[in-house]
C-alpha cells in the first residue's frame, strides 16, 4: 500500500474538508501528533493523524517501523501541537479498506475476547471484512467489531 497515494486519492477525490473557516489552505497548520485514549488498551500517540467518519489513523509515533494504525474504537482523542487542525475526511473506514487497503497485510485486533489476527486483506462484502491469516485461516470478521487495524508495508 503506498499511503502517498492514499492521501492523494482521498484530497483528489475531495474528502479533506475545510473547517468552514476562511483560513486558505496555504495558512493552516495540520496536527502533527494526537494522544487517542482508548478504554481497554494503552494510550497511543499518533502522528500525521487523520480523522474519518467513523476511525482515527496515523503513524504509530513510538516506534520507528512505518505502522500506519486506524483505530474504530476509542473514547477520545487530543492534539498534542497547539494551535492546529485536524487533518479530516468523510470517508468511512470500510470506504478506506475497500478502496485502498485489499490484499494489503493488517493486524487486527477485534473487540470479542481481545483477539487478534494477522493476515491479508482480501475483500468487503456488505458490512463483513473477507480476510485470510498467515496460516491459511479464511475469516469473515463484522467490521463494527475490528477495534484496530495495524498496516505494517507501506512504500512511502
Amino acid at each position: 500500500m503506498n499511503l502517498d497515494a492514499l492521501i492523494e486519492d482521498l484530497e483528489a477525490e475531495g474528502y479533506f474538508a475545510s473547517s468552514g473557516s476562511e483560513v486558505t489552505e496555504d495558512n493552516q497548520d495540520y496536527c502533527k501528533l494526537i494522544l487517542v485514549v482508548r478504554q481497554d488498551n494503552p494510550d497511543r500517540y499518533l502522528s500525521l493523524p487523520l480523522l474519518g467518519k467513523d476511525f482515527i489513523a496515523g503513524f504509530n509515533a513510538t516506534t520507528s517501523k512505518s505502522s500506519w494504525i486506524v483505530i474504530q474504537d476509542y473514547m477520545f482523542m487530543t492534539s498534542q501541537d497547539a494551535g492546529t487542525k485536524l487533518q479530516k475526511t468523510k470517508a468511512s473506514f470500510k470506504k478506506i479498506v475497500k478502496m485502498h487497503l485489499i490484499g494489503s497485510a493488517v493486524k487486527l485486533s477485534l473487540a470479542a475476547g481481545e483477539s487478534e489476527y494477522a493476515g491479508y486483506i482480501i475483500g468487503i462484502s456488505g458490512r463483513i471484512l473477507e480476510f485470510v491469516t498467515f496460516d491459511a485461516q479464511r475469516l469473515m470478521i463484522p467490521m463494527k467489531s475490528i477495534k484496530s487495524m495495524v498496516v505494517e508495508k507501506l512504500s512511502i
